[in-house]
């Protein structure tokens, strides 16, 4: 797919904001002159997560012809804000910005380049590439990071070094398929994206990044936050990853042999007590109610699977 191509194709960009109001205005105008000078086909989608300082208000102050600003009034997380934006693109090709501005959109181009040269329908932007630049990555971020890492391919077998950096450039067609299946919408929304972009087989590349920390320390993240990223993890490999199969099998086994060892009960106590004269009544029951307890102990993969649905 060569640049013009992509000119042609064109691009629609969903830029999701909660509590932006003083930057959701300069980080549209940033980005329309961006692809104006490129000379790109485009249209800009604000999705305001259920802001409660003034940025809708902000961010609507000026009239575009390409950009759209849509909103709710709860906060439901930026997976959610981005799934919500999806339904309203237009374009060929489609990417996300945060408001804050960490990564200049301007490197657009590299993932661009990235797409064309690997025929690739996913560009994830990564930390980890060796063509990458970072400034001011905290230690102690950077660690969490790494073990998170970790996580995923001991969990997910994703091969990707680097999941969460907010700089993606999908094709149309991968998003309208991925996106209706998700179920998570704050913290590991990007994970589940390319768990499932994996599994349907799409081509994902990575790409080099320039990567400015705004935000000193830890951020917005703190223990919540890396508490409610590893449940929402253990959801997604509990939906459809390897957790949930080994889980699955290992529950639906042990059922069936609780059902076995019930129905060996009954049939001594009913119809015939010299049937299986090795095995007592008592040792029946204990072994049914091991069986019951490892049901009920592997079940919450369910409620895992659904945790994010509502």
């Amino acid at each position: 797919m060569a640049f013009l191509e992509i000119k042609k194709e064109g691009l629609s960009v969903i830029i999701p904001a909660y509590n932006e109001e003083g930057r959701v205005l300069k980080t549209i105008r940033h980005v329309r002159d961006l692809f104006n000078e490129l000379g790109m086909d485009h249209e800009i989608i604000v999705v305001d997560d259920g802001s409660t300082d003034g940025t809708f208000s902000e961010a609507t102050s000026e009239q575009f012809d390409n950009v759209k600003v849509v909103s709710y009034k709860q906060n439901r997380g930026k997976g959610y804000a981005i799934k919500y934006g999806m339904t309203f693109i237009t374009k060929d090709l489609v990417t996300f910005f945060d408001a804050d501005m960490e990564l200049d959109p301007g490197q657009i181009s590299i993932l661009f380049e990235y797409m064309e040269k690997n025929d690739a329908d996913i560009v994830v932007g990564s930390k980890r590439h060796p063509l990458s630049s970072i400034e001011y990555y905290p230690l102690l971020r950077r660690f969490l990071s790494q073990m998170y890492n970790i996580v995923l391919r001991l969990l997910l077998q994703l091969e990707i070094r680097d999941t969460q950096t907010g700089f993606k450039l999908m094709k149309r067609g991968a998003v309208q398929k991925i996106f209706p299946m998700m179920r998570v919408k704050r913290y590991a929304f990007d994970v589940e994206f390319l768990a499932y972009a994996t599994r349907f087989g799409y081509k994902i590349v990575e790409a080099p990044i320039i990567l400015k920390f705004t935000r000193k320390g830890f951020g917005r993240i703190n223990f919540k936050t890396i508490l409610n990223i590893f449940l929402d993890t253990v959801a997604v490999a509990s939906r459809f990853g390897v957790l949930q199969y080994y889980t699955k099998m290992f529950r639906d086994s042990t059922i069936m042999l609780t059902a076995f060892v019930a129905g060996i009960y009954l049939y001594k106590k009913l119809i015939n007590p010299y049937i299986f004269p090795g095995i007592e009544s008592r040792g029946l029951i204990a072994l049914f109610i091991i069986g019951l307890i490892i049901i009920i102990v592997t079940l919450p993969y369910e409620s895992l699977a659904k945790k994010f649905e509502n």
